[in-house]
C-alpha cells in the first residue's frame, strides 16, 4: 500500500521538493495506477497467442553520422570535449 509517507521518500530520493497538497495527489494517483497493475496482472493471459508482432517491426538499421558539420554543431553545443565526445554532467 502506498502511503503519503512512500510519496515523500521517493520525492527526497528524487531531490524534489513534495509539498503536503502535492504527497496527497501523488498518493492518490500512485494507488490507482498501482491498482490498476494488480487489477491487469489478475488476468490470465497464457493461452493467449501473440499475433502482428515481428521484431524487425521495432529494429533500424544502425547508421553512423557522416554530416561532420552538423556533428561539429552538436559538439559545439556543449561545453567541453573529452576522447572527441560531449563531456556532460554527471547525473544521479
Amino acid at each position: 500500500m502506498i502511503t503519503k509517507q512512500d510519496v515523500e521518500l521517493a520525492g527526497k530520493l528524487a531531490r524534489m521538493t513534495v509539498s503536503t497538497e502535492e504527497a496527497d495527489i501523488y498518493e492518490g494517483q500512485l494507488k490507482a495506477l498501482f491498482g490498476w497493475v494488480k487489477e491487469l496482472s489478475a488476468i490470465n493471459t497464457e493461452d493467449v497467442k501473440l499475433t502482428n508482432a515481428t521484431l524487425a517491426a521495432h529494429m533500424r538499421k544502425d547508421q553512423a553520422v557522416t554530416d561532420e558539420q552538423a556533428a561539429a554543431n552538436l559538439r559545439a553545443m556543449f561545453g567541453e570535449e573529452l576522447n572527441d565526445q560531449a563531456k556532460v554532467k554527471k547525473v544521479l
